[in-house]
């Protein structure tokens, strides 16, 4: 079974060091890793902190995906990728004229051919709104964005705002052509984080047609492998199976920084790079028909692209 993915951190890991390749198994979401998990389609986020130099390193990355295919053939051959922005702080600096940032963005934009989603914030607050950790919301540069994204088929992706910032949006895009997705969330009544969605967000993304990446970070699934079957069902009780699929969120979590090592290990043992899929399959196949587990394998983030 094909597998298609909306979230993955491959482009930081090789921007971070010269030495690192797409072959590296640190990754988590190397290229070998991919072909043994059965991707076919990879979205690949330019991802910052907010933070001096953000945008320096969004420009990296961002060069990083430009090179990729003619780095490594595969890519854009037996594995399609497409460019997504975790963080707008990746596009601009904080004291830097939107202006710049906007251009920056549009030149991003022209060269990659499509962008699939934009997230302003990461976890903290930003000139554009707040996120997660904040209870901040949208900002006049956020809307400057949103105005920017619209008719552009790029989506607003709402897995790192705050609840008032995605509501923010939510009111701010209604006479926008931009639909809402959660690009690597899960569902906050199965693990209670606020990085996760509650439902009336969850409900609103696949009433305006977008759709929801699940995420195998064990903090945000839970900390056993029924955690895949936990937020499927509440994905099927809350009506949005056709909304449904894989935001895995890979990354090289061996280079965490000591203030964040309490996490370890980020993922369950067995399901803890892009190898895992097929086992991912194997476990949702067990309580749900082939027709569905090929929707949010494959066909519902497909759809959703074209």
């Amino acid at each position: 079974m094909n597998v298609a993915d909306f979230h993955c951190d491959l482009l930081s890991y090789l921007a971070d060091d010269p030495a690192h390749t797409a072959h590296d198994p640190a990754s988590r979401a190397s290229i070998p890793l991919l072909k043994a998990g059965g991707v076919v389609l990879q979205t690949l986020a330019i991802y910052t902190k907010t933070e001096p130099g953000s945008a320096k390193k969004g420009v990296k990355q961002a060069e990083v995906f430009f090179e990729l295919s003619q780095k490594y053939p595969v890519f854009g051959k037996e594995i399609k990728t497409i460019v997504s922005i975790e963080n707008a702080s990746g596009i601009c600096e904080e004291n830097e004229p939107l202006k710049i940032g906007l251009e920056r963005l549009d030149s991003w934009f022209k060269k990659a051919g499509r962008i699939a989603y934009i997230s302003l914030t990461w976890n903290d607050e930003n000139r554009f709104g707040g996120g997660n950790a904040s209870a901040i919301g949208l900002k006049e540069d956020g809307r400057e964005i949103l105005r920017w994204m619209d008719g552009k088929k790029i989506a607003i992706d709402l897995s790192h705002t705050s609840d008032r910032l995605a509501e923010d949006i939510l009111e701010a895009i209604e006479n926008l052509d931009i639909i809402p997705v959660a690009s690597h969330s899960n569902f906050r009544k199965i693990s209670n984080h606020p990085r996760n969605l509650p439902d009336h967000l969850a409900k609103e993304i696949g009433a305006r047609g977008g759709v929801i990446g699940l995420n195998f970070v064990r903090t945000f699934l839970g900390h056993d492998v029924d955690g895949f079957i936990r937020q499927t069902e509440h994905a099927d009780k809350l009506g949005l199976l056709d909304h449904f699929c894989f935001g895995a969120d890979f990354f090289a979590d061996s280079v965490l920084p000591p203030e964040r090592q309490y996490l370890l290990p980020m993922f369950n043992p067995g399901f803890d790079s892009a190898a895992c899929y097929r086992e991912v399959i194997e476990l949702l196949g067990k309580h749900l028909s082939r027709d569905i587990v090929e929707k949010i394998a494959y066909k519902n983030l497909i759809e959703f692209l074209k």
